[in-house]
């Protein structure tokens, strides 16, 4: 049994199509096959059921699965062990980050850089349940998010800092004078909000729903950038975390004045994984940027 035929298994049954896992393996469909009936053979059991239409794992196959991605995992462990002896200075460091804190990750992406250029850096921008699952999936190494609102107990969670919602406006807007406001202020104000499934969103319907109010919106969208587009107009107010406008000094935050409005600023990662020495050398350049250290708090 060879490494290279788990891993052909594994593609395998997560396509469950013989010709797109090749594609995914870069080889040819052929070669696929015959190592799959060598792996089989050598195990002495079928792993899928196949026809002219499609393939399915066997019962052997299903029970089989976990312990060969676990094989497959601990091997990529050792040889990142290894690259690690190299004093960071080969690899690649994979890391997650939700729209609402990429302001966040700016400086310490800079900092690395020139520190570990010989480090690549794949840096991954989508919602906290997406992100969860690549972590999942062993694809990212951490993620920079908000705490998970619900339990998450395979994720080790490192708070960095606290922060919370925030109605967030033009310097022009009627409402930037404002030292704070409550939720029911709200009500029938021009709202673009961001949309269902992203952090700030799934806060402010938490509050929404423990106060009883609705509030409606002209527009919503996954997509910060062009939410403070539209903000900058003048003519709407949107709601999102105080870090997702750090820096930006044509925006005012006026923060949410509302019980349970906190947020953790956290780094996510897998527990029981190793953790790459660049992952570490990461995190420690984190810490000292100005975004984490000054907290985000007072800066607007």
């Amino acid at each position: 049994m060879e490494l290279r035929q788990l891993k052909y298994f594994v593609k395998s049954a997560e396509y469950l199509n013989f010709s797109v896992a090749a594609k995914h393996l870069y080889i040819t469909q052929s070669t696929l096959s015959q190592q799959i009936k060598q792996l089989e053979f050598e195990l002495g059991f079928e792993l899928f059921l196949r026809n002219s239409r499609h393939i399915s794992l066997t019962e052997a196959g299903e029970e089989f699965l976990p312990f060969a991605r676990k094989t497959i995992d601990d091997a990529e462990d050792a040889v990142q062990r290894l690259h690690d002896l190299q004093h960071v200075k080969v690899g690649t460091l994979r890391v997650g980050v939700t729209y609402s804190l990429s302001t966040v990750l700016t400086e310490g992406v800079i900092s690395f850089m020139k520190e570990f250029p010989g480090i690549k850096l794949e840096i991954y921008y989508k919602t906290v349940d997406e992100l969860l699952s690549l972590l999942r999936d062993r694809k990212l190494d951490f993620i920079l998010s908000y705490k998970p609102l619900n339990d998450a107990p395979d994720i080790n969670s490192m708070t960095l800092f606290e922060n919370s919602l925030a109605v967030v406006v033009c310097k022009e807007h009627p409402l930037a004078e404002r030292k704070n406001i409550k939720l029911h202020e709200l009500e029938g104000r021009q709202l673009i909000l961001p949309s269902k499934g992203l952090q700030a969103r799934m806060m402010l319907d938490r509050l929404m729903e423990h106060k009883g109010i609705t509030l409606s919106s002209k527009l919503e969208l996954n997509e910060t950038n062009i939410l403070l587009q539209l903000v900058s107009t003048g003519n709407f107010a949107t709601i999102l975390s105080t870090s997702a406008v750090f820096g930006k000094t044509r925006f005012k935050a006026i923060p949410l004045d509302e019980e349970g409005n906190v947020m953790e600023a956290s780094l996510l990662s897998l527990k029981g994984t190793y953790q790459k020495a660049a992952a570490k050398e990461f995190i420690k350049i984190l810490l000292e940027t100005e975004a984490v250290k000054r907290r985000l708090i007072n800066v607007f």
